[in-house]
């Protein structure tokens, strides 16, 4: 359905009743409800040039021009973020590019957990955190920790030339510093000072199609794909952390539900870690790792 208009049979005489009818085509179309009901959502916000939260004052008015355009792209697995431009995580817009990747829901059960890390820090008596991201993408992680903590020194790397250029304007306004760069050599003059690291580096094995098609069509390939196993990027990350991080310091890192065992016993076989464990996320899993006393080299 190229032009904009409504599925047959639909008769929404109201954007509420047009936003029912669209989130079933969703549905029919194999996304979940939830998703389905947000992204119907976020196209309707789109089509009146309102934020999401402006909304539910619409919901008596007609259905907005484009709208049954955007839900058929929905539909066919376009995600929506890309049909819009733009994401909203947790509570903030974050402007979105082609070949940027999208934030996704499980990365904010990350950044809840360094917000609470980060707010024991300040009640200990820690004046300014200082906190990395690494693999930034369109800088979600770090420019979220920033608007929450002000006082933070937030940093954070992207190899990616045209996220970090979407993550640099993410970051304005906030105390966060994005630069393009390699993970891997990211920040030297830090080492050993770092309270918090958090990533979501690339950890789907080679081969893998269990991702659904607005991962896997949409997404940049160099955010997904991480070698045999998933854990080329991984190894490289925990190498990174640990040069990073002081003694105690934590390292929250992301990766996939099917990583739950592999990852924790990679940090543990390095020996630079006092602890290391990994929990599901509602989608995938995340390492809990925290860096040990000995002065362990990075090899």
């Amino acid at each position: 359905m190229s032009a904009d208009v409504r599925p047959a049979g639909a008769a929404p005489d109201t954007l509420a009743v047009a936003l029912d009818t669209a989130a079933g085509r969703l549905v029919e179309a194999g996304i979940g409800q939830e998703a389905a009901r947000g992204d119907v959502r976020l196209l309707a916000a789109h089509a009146l040039r309102v934020v999401p939260a402006e909304l539910d004052g619409q919901l008596a008015g007609p259905v907005p021009d484009g709208f049954w355009a955007y839900v058929e792209r929905r539909a066919a697995r376009e995600p929506a973020e890309r049909i819009v431009g733009h994401a909203w995580f947790m509570g903030h817009r974050f402007e979105l590019a082609p070949g940027v990747f999208v934030p996704k829901p499980e990365t904010a059960e990350i950044v809840e957990d360094a917000i609470g890390r980060l707010g024991g820090l300040f009640q200990q008596g820690s004046p300014s955190p200082l906190v990395v991201d690494l693999c930034a993408g369109p800088g979600t992680m770090a420019v979220t920790i920033a608007r929450r903590f002000p006082r933070a020194r937030v940093y954070g790397v992207e190899l990616s030339e045209a996220a970090a250029h979407v993550a640099i304007r993410n970051a304005r306004g906030t105390g966060a510093r994005i630069v393009q760069g390699d993970a891997r050599e990211a920040f030297p003059e830090l080492d050993g000072t770092v309270d918090l690291v958090v990533s979501n580096p690339p950890y789907i094995p080679i081969g893998l199609r269990t991702s659904s098609p607005e991962v896997l069509n949409y997404d940049p390939p160099l955010a997904l794909w991480a070698g045999e196993g998933g854990l080329q990027m991984i190894r490289a990350m925990e190498r990174t952390a640990s040069r990073l991080l002081r003694p105690g310091g934590v390292l929250l890192l992301e990766h996939g539900r099917y990583q739950l065992d592999s990852v924790p016993a990679l940090f543990a076989a390095t020996g630079r870690w006092r602890t290391a464990e990994s929990l599901p996320t509602c989608n995938d899993g995340c390492l809990t790792a925290v860096r040990g006393e000995g002065a362990v080299q990075a090899a």
